[in-house]
């Protein structure tokens, strides 16, 4: 079977004509922020290289568009584009590793979805990426490759099957610390432009700012934190809405999404390793997400950061759970007691960091002493608070012959990991000379995430815990 060769559906434009606004959208901000000066001659330049700007971006979009062609023959997928710089890109079916769907809202009518092909290559993106196709262009492609079972040719029965519920799809979105992130995207693009605002602009918000007195300006910078908070919240109900996993015959097919539908598909032998996070928030609700970190050609969304096929789940339903999804899994969390001199080093530590603040605040507050003495019991309070988690969750054993457990406190997020011996790429003891006297020591275990690695480290541990983990590897 051989097909003619294709173009994507109109409504790839729409996604073409965004992905362009993202391209321009920066240069556009500052060109708009330099439109403030007073030089009349400067604002003619900065209009025709705003027309500049709009007319390559329309006739990119267009050239993207037209010159974009997909073949279907008997052994491989042809992509083919550009205009004065022609492209051929040839895919064999069987190196392709998976594919996935995406379905917009306004996809749906028209049964058009996007679709990526990820192959045994090593890139940072997916290798075909077609915008808006026929959502029966996947059996298609399935129909040709060898030996490769499709997703919708699972028996509709499953093995296994879970389906987020709306109490637990609330729990996870009003528990996550995303908008913390969402606050620093916006300091760092900040950041970037902040040289190219006007002193003025600043004087005239300062006195603007003092006017409103202190108690209004704290609950402004308030607002603002809650309107990330439930932004996020919002996002993350959007991205997660109608979760449901499956399993069946050694492959999960996760499905998610409210104005985009996505459908993953993950083999068990790409799975690197399992991990259970907790932040701070859901640590004291007892429960807990639970992440696929995995071997894939694309470092794009989830990928690098885990896949999540357990959005939230209560500690105590993790062993079942565990025994449904993953049998082969020795799901056990040790019992250990936490070693003194992991809280000495770790409250060290943090300790000596906090200092320069701890200076700046006696060099500010000097003669204020009773004030200085509260906030520095407040900084250091609050400083070695993840020092104190840090050092009672870490961990790391030898759970039986393929599988190691290592558990660790990262920005106050308990993070437990089941790591297969086959999956982990090296090994490393971390120690000083001062701490291999002290028979002290710290590990780093690599395992591969997207196409870069992941490393989980656990420090100051006995040595002959980490030597009984080099051994087991060693085996």
């Amino acid at each position: 079977m051989t097909s003619k060769p294709r173009r994507m559906h109109p409504a790839a434009l729409i996604f073409l004509t965004y992905t362009s606004i993202r391209s321009v959208i920066i240069p556009l901000i500052i060109l708009a922020i330099g439109m403030n000066n007073d030089n009349t001659q400067f604002q003619k330049i900065i209009i025709v290289i705003v027309a500049v700007l709009i007319i390559w971006s329309v006739a990119d979009i267009f050239v993207d568009y037209f010159m974009y062609t997909y073949q279907l023959l008997e052994s491989e997928i042809v992509i083919r584009s550009g205009l004065f710089v022609k492209k051929v890109n040839h895919v064999p079916y069987k190196r392709i590793q998976n594919i996935t769907t995406n379905q917009w809202f306004f996809l749906k009518p028209f049964k058009l979805v996007e679709l990526e092909i990820e192959t045994a290559g090593h890139s940072e993106t997916s290798e075909v990426s077609l915008k808006a196709v026929p959502s029966s262009l996947k059996d298609e492609i399935n129909h040709l490759r060898d030996g490769v079972q499709v997703v919708e040719d699972i028996k509709p029965v499953a093995k296994n099957t879970y389906q987020i519920s709306w109490s637990d799809l609330l729990s996870f979105s009003l528990t996550s610390p995303a908008f913390l992130s969402g606050l620093l995207v916006v300091l760092a693009a900040y950041g970037k432009i902040s040289d190219l605002i006007n002193d003025q602009f600043y004087a005239d918000m300062a006195t603007k700012a003092a006017g409103l007195g202190f108690l209004v300006v704290v609950f402004l910078a308030i607002l603002v934190v809650v309107i990330f908070y439930i932004g996020s919240a919002l996002i993350l109900i959007a991205k997660y809405y109608h979760f449901r996993l499956t399993e069946n015959d050694g492959q999960f097919v996760i499905e998610r999404g409210l104005f985009q539908t996505k459908k993953t598909t993950i083999a068990t032998e790409r799975i690197q390793a399992i991990v259970i996070k907790q932040p701070l928030m859901r640590s004291f609700l007892k429960i807990a997400t639970i992440q696929l970190v995995i071997v894939s050609n694309s470092n794009q969304g989830d990928t690098e950061k885990g896949i999540i096929v357990m959005p939230v789940i209560k500690t105590d339903k993790i062993p079942q759970f565990m025994t449904h999804f993953f049998k082969s899994v020795p799901f056990a969390i040790p019992e250990f007691q936490p070693q003194k001199f992991t809280y000495f080093y770790n409250f060290r530590n943090y300790s000596l960091w906090s200092l320069p603040i701890l200076i700046i605040l006696i060099a500010i507050l000097h003669n204020h002493i009773l004030i200085t003495v509260i906030l520095t019991m407040v900084v250091l309070i609050l400083w070695n608070i993840p020092a104190y988690l840090k050092s009672k969750r870490s961990k790391v054993t030898v759970l039986n012959r393929d599988y190691i457990f290592l558990q660790n406190s990262s920005l106050m997020t308990k993070q437990t990991m089941f790591i297969p011996k086959m999956t982990i790429q090296f090994l490393k003891r971390r120690n000083s000379l001062w701490l291999e006297k002290k028979q002290i020591a710290g590990l780093t275990v690599n395992v591969r995430s997207g196409i870069a690695k992941r490393s989980f480290n656990v420090d100051y541990q006995k040595q002959a815990d980490i030597d009984s983990v080099l051994k087991w590897y060693k085996e």
